[in-house]
């Protein structure tokens, strides 16, 4: 075990005796070194004892309080003054500071050279410094061994047996586990907010936290995400910071290997779902690619995500997702997110938890061969163009409740609906690369206003007036006729639904 402060003040052989911070007699030292700097602490790890003629310590009461301040805040565990050399007096301002930090102040005989309490120290850690070397090679092993074909929560297991600790790894920006593990989430939930935000990246300072009983231990994960160790002690013994750190390390190139993996997985789905949708895929390869995926068991679905009409970031619901064991595919079309999962109500209670809560959801009625995604896509746009006009959070799709009551019920008459009224500005578009369509849409939504219309489009009056009199002729229908205004509103309406154009709201 580490020496103690008491022990070594025990020894008789040291002829040392306290000066001041008896409370502190058991802190446990982990090196003995000499030094005479005035600020030691940038090259201390703490648990040191600092040993010195007198050199470094002021002699003004106010910067010997500041000097010993110093020593207590870089978790120094005491100071050993050689008796009859060089120290000034050792003012009250610094002792009294001593007992209030429980911080030891120790006079050592003239004539004990440092070296001898240097080599008791030493000798005394040598057990503790080879059960922490092998602790360390024990690690490293295990990295070897099982980093390229084994899960993280595997190998977390495996770490933390070496220690007798429970770890787990937790977004210290969201405070979700990275990699989900129930019994550990509750565990720990009470504490997750009490989790330290380092000011400095990776930084290697271990914080010891504790709430209702349980001690965890925090250190920083060197890893593109942001990321924190936890480790709980399954008894008094806590583990060596030096050994924390260098699990904290394996676990970074854990995360770094498992997002490289997802990423790709995730590029992989994206396209997937897009050939889904667009009805590229053969119902067996399709099959088959879903199996890979992990997206065997049927039936599934199509949730629709929007936040407004600015695409979101969504590379981290991936990875939540897979933390969470939930297998699925997703993909963004505009401003819209579609997540292909099972479906049941928990994986669905788990997406809408991982969104943000301004997100709103369109889910569409479940299916079970893949060459139903594309009619369970278009879906999925009806439930999120409900949810979105009646202001809900969730909508699930059904053949009696569509966007409104006007709206075509199946793809087929929505497709028919659009042919009918804007397919010849469709096809002029899309031969064109022209914006007729768009200044439509932008011109009836601003209620047939010439100036708010032209100012969305960032264009001329002029110019507006041109392209209206254009889609008045291809279309047949005229734009100071109600019921010919309402016809191009809904044809509109109908073609986002169908993926024709982008989500122009």
């Amino acid at each position: 075990m580490t020496i103690t402060v008491r022990e070594l003040v025990h020894n008789p052989h040291l002829q040392t005796r306290v000066l001041a911070g008896t409370v502190g007699l058991e802190r446990e030292i982990t090196w003995a070194h000499v030094c005479e700097l005035p600020d030691p602490t940038p090259w201390l790890n703490g648990g040191e004892l600092i040993m010195t003629t007198g050199l470094a310590i002021p002699r003004i009461a106010q910067e010997q309080e500041i000097y010993l301040q110093r020593l207590v805040a870089a978790g120094v565990s005491g100071i050993a003054i050689a008796e009859g050399m060089y120290a000034p007096e050792l003012t009250n301002p610094l002792l009294a500071e001593a007992d209030r930090n429980a911080f030891p102040v120790l006079l050592t005989a003239y004539e004990i050279p440092w070296l001898a309490i240097t080599r008791t120290v030493a000798d005394a850690n040598t057990h503790k410094e080879h059960a922490r070397v092998v602790q360390t090679l024990r690690v490293y092993e295990i990295a070897r061994q099982f980093i390229h074909n084994t899960s993280p929560a595997t190998i977390l297991n495996m770490l933390g047996e070496i220690i007798n600790c429970r770890l787990s790894i937790v977004d210290s920006v969201n405070r979700k586990p990275l990699f989900y593990d129930v019994k550990l989430q509750n565990n720990i939930e009470d504490i997750l907010d009490y989790i330290r935000p380092s000011n400095i990246p990776h930084s290697p300072v271990v914080h010891r936290l504790e709430r209702s009983g349980t001690i965890v231990l925090q250190v920083s994960v060197p890893a593109s995400r942001p990321a924190v160790l936890l480790a709980i002690p399954h008894s008094t013994d806590i583990p060596h910071n030096l050994v924390l750190r260098h699990i904290a390390t394996i676990v970074g190139l854990v995360i770094e290997k498992d997002t490289a993996t997802h990423e790709r997985q995730r590029r992989l789905g994206a396209e997937l779902l897009v050939g889904l949708i667009d009805g590229r895929l053969a119902a067996n390869t399709a099959s088959l690619l879903l199996a890979e995926h992990e997206l065997r068991e049927e039936p599934w679905c199509i949730a629709a995500c929007s936040e407004g009409t600015q695409p979101f970031e969504h590379a981290w619901l991936h990875l939540q997702l897979y933390a969470r064991g939930i297998p699925h595919l997703l993909a963004h079309r505009g401003s819209i997110l579609l997540a292909f999962l099972p479906a049941n109500a928990d994986v669905l209670s788990s997406l809408q938890t991982e969104l943000p809560a301004d997100v709103r959801l369109g889910i569409s009625n479940t299916f079970r061969i893949p060459t139903g995604t594309p009619e369970a896509y278009q879906e999925a746009l009806w439930a999120l163009r409900a949810a979105e006009s009646h202001e809900k959070t969730i909508v699930y799709y059904s053949e009696e409740s569509p966007v409104s009551p006007f709206l075509p019920r199946s793809r087929n008459e929505a497709q028919e609906l659009v042919d009918l009224v804007i397919g010849e500005l469709l096809a002029y578009d899309f031969r064109h690369n022209s914006q007729l369509v768009m200044t439509l849409y932008i011109y009836l939504r601003e209620n047939r206003s010439w100036q708010g219309a032209a100012k969305k489009l960032h264009i001329h009056k002029q110019t507006l007036v041109y392209r209206i009199n254009r889609i008045e002729q291809m279309t047949g229908r005229r734009l100071n006729s109600t019921g010919d205004v309402a016809e191009l509103w809904l044809a509109l309406q109908a073609a986002m639904m169908l993926g024709l154009l982008p989500d122009l709201s």
